[in-house]
């Protein structure tokens, strides 16, 4: 995969600015992707077993789709940059590793994310709390990861549904936000003439394959409504699209199914096998 080594650490917050002078980008599969992360990310599997305890199998594959989402944007991602201060494409996989696959903790009914005293803040500040609780108590000791990195992790999860219009996000945080976009609301509803330079329709459609969507799209508006019943003021009810369009009515106006027990359930276990194909157990080998 012809990726830079570095990039922007900086980027514009504007999903169209963000993409404004890319170049289409090349159709790109999974088993380049998965090339690319193979040795960045094996330090975090802590972080894939916490986020497989608290989360269901449905909100699983969604963080797992955003990350390879989040790959695949790299070959439009804004690099080199004069004057912007540039991060490695290594440490930044390792970021967005970590963003996408702790970013829904807020959504999980596990008795550990419940019983937490930030239970009741809008599920992303409650999320990006329990995910940064994890990150110190996991990393931090040994010093795999130092206050700089973890805040950026937590910063991205707090606000990875708020869209903002003007200023910089961080490089992970934006590529989360992005991913995430893509992956709940629908390549199709990104601003005019963004998602083709973001993304190729095709590596969408085949990460959705890997990862499936098992209906998440039909019951992630009822979730998104019982939040806007019980928090009117949550940060992703903010978010628009573009002018008179929001996020949270977006995924409200597609058809609706009850939550289930597949919300609910804990995540896929493990396999025992330790060579095991990542795209059958979710994990990078």
């Amino acid at each position: 995969m012809p990726v830079p080594d570095t990039f922007d650490a900086f980027v514009p917050s504007n999903f169209a600015d963000l993409f404004a002078t890319a170049e289409i980008p090349p159709y790109i599969g999974l088993t380049e992707l998965r090339e690319l992360e193979r040795n960045v990310v094996n330090k975090f599997q802590p972080s894939y077993l916490h986020a497989q305890k608290l989360c269901s199998k449905m909100i699983l594959n969604h963080s797992l789709r955003c990350y390879y989402l989040a790959l695949a944007i790299l070959q439009s991602f804004p690099s080199k940059t004069p004057s912007i201060p540039q991060i490695s494409r290594d440490e930044l996989i390792g970021r967005v590793y970590l963003a996408c696959i702790l970013h829904d903790l807020g959504l999980s009914s596990h008795e550990e994310a419940i019983a937490h005293p930030t239970r009741d803040m809008t599920f992303e500040i409650h999320g990006g709390i329990l995910a940064y609780e994890h990150l110190r108590a996991e990393y931090a000791p040994d010093l795999q990861l130092n206050n700089s990195q973890i805040a950026d992790v937590a910063q991205s999860i707090m606000l990875h549904t708020v869209s903002f219009q003007t200023g910089l996000s961080s490089a992970a945080g934006m590529l989360l936000y992005v991913s995430a976009f893509i992956d709940v609301v629908g390549y199709d509803a990104a601003p005019p003439n963004t998602k083709e330079r973001a993304i190729t329709h095709d590596t969408v459609r085949e990460i959705e394959k890997a990862f499936p969507l098992d209906g998440m799209t039909l019951r992630f508006g009822g979730q998104i409504q019982e939040m806007l019943d019980a928090k009117p003021n949550c940060l992703v009810s903010h978010s628009t699209i573009n002018e008179g369009s929001t996020i949270c009515g977006s995924v409200l106006r597609r058809p609706r199914a009850p939550l289930g027990n597949d919300w609910e359930q804990p995540g896929p276990a493990i396999p025992a096998v330790a060579n095991t194909d990542p795209i059958r157990d979710g994990r990078p080998q």
